[in-house]
């Protein structure tokens, strides 16, 4: 690119010469064919390098998957195109040549092409901005030597990470770049500049030594509803031993970040109504099945119930074998969520006949369910290991729900409800029977309501 500068647009600012295009191609490709290989080359990586810069600028965008085919046709023809256009300009300049002598006499002598009054201070320039250039680049080297040593003054810790590595840096390292030291993979959409949240990391160990978070990092980690051991990993710099658990996966892609960021909250408690949905007589129902059969079966009753808690505000948490656990209240108030609760059993129930309908030669009975809800206070938080999380609740309301689910076959009822889901939602109740039950592990009694069947309930 110096090159390239001093022969042309130097020459022709300070000795009013015009070098076109035949004479540069003709230099380029014919007199000296290895500079016209070198401008080649600079084009591929000045441009492969501008268009990195460009995606990973604009992949955390929101509707940047839309128009990137675009972006990526056009990143990719135009250097094509023009790698086409100098090929042919130096065939159709190179085969004029031959045909008329005097024409390259004429474009030699009009560019100056070989003339010292002008090639001269051309060369001379060069090998001054060649010399700059390698005197700025030992500044740099100068400059990370210099910062080595005074990291190295300041003192090193120890970041631990899962799978027992451990990784020593100087005080005030941030975590993303210790990551990225050590060839950890750690996600960052942003490039590590604190615009998304995609590298957010648990600190395991030291969080009260910490440095607080600064303005723009709490901004983001407030609308996480992330708690005190949630940072980003791109602009914590612990200064003492810690250890950290990236919390999302490092490969990462834009839309799911946009819909972890938007639905999940971290670490914090809060008034939710949850819901365990069971199939009832399961064996019987999967038994002298194929396996794939039980699947396409089980995918039907999954997709009819958790669509009906979708539908009404809740959140399916988890699937385990037969049943599933759902969550209301992640982003509405109390009694919001234990109306969306009882308004999502009501639909659960229509949805459930009309699959057993659809269904009914495939299945030897109808299927049926048993369903517990109930209320309180949990801990919403990410479990999971390595880059296998998932949000759930956590405390003594999730295992209570669970144990009113289990009492539908005592009572041979299609829901047990617990009184705190009524009175959160203002919905009477009384029409139905009341039981007062002792769960396990729970010191005091629970009044509970037994339905029949949902479809009798009135949300």
């Amino acid at each position: 690119m110096l090159h390239h500068f001093a022969a042309g647009r130097y020459v022709y600012s300070a000795f009013d010469v015009t070098r076109r295009y035949d004479a540069v191609l003709t230099v380029y490709f014919s007199f000296v064919p290895f500079w016209g290989w070198r401008q080649v080359t600079v084009l591929l990586i000045a441009w492969t390098h501008g268009s990195l810069g460009v995606h990973y600028w604009l992949r955390a965008r929101t509707n940047y998957h839309q128009f990137a085919p675009v972006l990526l046709t056009f990143a990719t023809l135009l250097p094509v195109l023009a790698l086409l256009g100098i090929w042919q300009g130096t065939r159709q300049v190179l085969a004029q040549w031959p045909l008329h002598p005097e024409w390259l006499e004429m474009t030699v002598r009009d560019g100056h092409v070989r003339d010292p009054s002008v090639n001269g201070p051309s060369w001379n320039l060069e090998v001054q901005l060649y010399w700059i250039y390698v005197v700025l680049l030992a500044l740099v080297f100068i400059a990370w030597t210099t910062r080595w040593l005074v990291e190295r003054r300041r003192g090193l810790i120890n970041i631990a990470y899962p799978g027992g590595r451990v990784v020593r840096v100087p005080v005030g390292y941030a975590v993303l770049d210790a990551s990225r030291r050590a060839s950890i993979p750690h996600a960052a959409i942003c490039g590590g500049r604190g615009r998304c949240t995609t590298c957010r990391i648990r600190v395991l160990r030291g969080v009260d030594r910490l440095p607080p978070p600064s303005a723009s990092e709490q901004a983001l980690l407030n609308r996480l509803h992330a708690g005190p051991s949630v940072r980003l990993a791109c602009q914590l710099r612990p200064r003492s031993d810690t250890a950290v658990l990236p919390l999302l996966p490092p490969d990462i892609g834009t839309s799911e970040t946009r819909r972890r960021d938007y639905s999940e909250a971290s670490d914090i408690e809060r008034f939710v109504a949850i819901m365990f949905v069971d199939i009832r007589r399961s064996t019987a129902l999967v038994e002298q099945r194929l396996p794939y059969d039980v699947v396409f079966l089980l995918n039907h009753f999954f997709d009819a119930v958790a669509g009906a808690v979708v539908d009404t505000g809740g959140m399916p948490n988890q699937f385990v074998g037969d049943g599933m656990m759902a969550i209301f209240g992640m982003h509405a108030a109390p009694r919001d969520a234990c109306s969306q609760a009882l308004v999502a059993a009501q639909l659960i129930h229509g949805r459930l006949a009309d699959m057993n309908r659809t269904l009914a030669d495939e299945l030897p009975e109808p299927i049926a369910i048993g369903v517990g809800l109930h209320a309180g206070n949990v801990i919403l938080g990410e479990l999971g290991y390595r880059d296998r999380f998932l949000l759930t609740a956590i405390g003594d309301s999730v295992h209570v729900a669970a144990r009113l689910q289990e009492l539908t076959k005592d009572y041979g009822c299609q829901l047990v409800v617990s009184d705190i889901v009524a009175a959160t939602a203002g919905v009477e109740m009384s029409g139905f029977p009341v039981r007062v039950i002792n769960v396990r592990g729970r010191g005091e009694p629970l009044a509970v309501r037994i339905v029949g069947a949902m479809n009798e309930l009135v949300a």
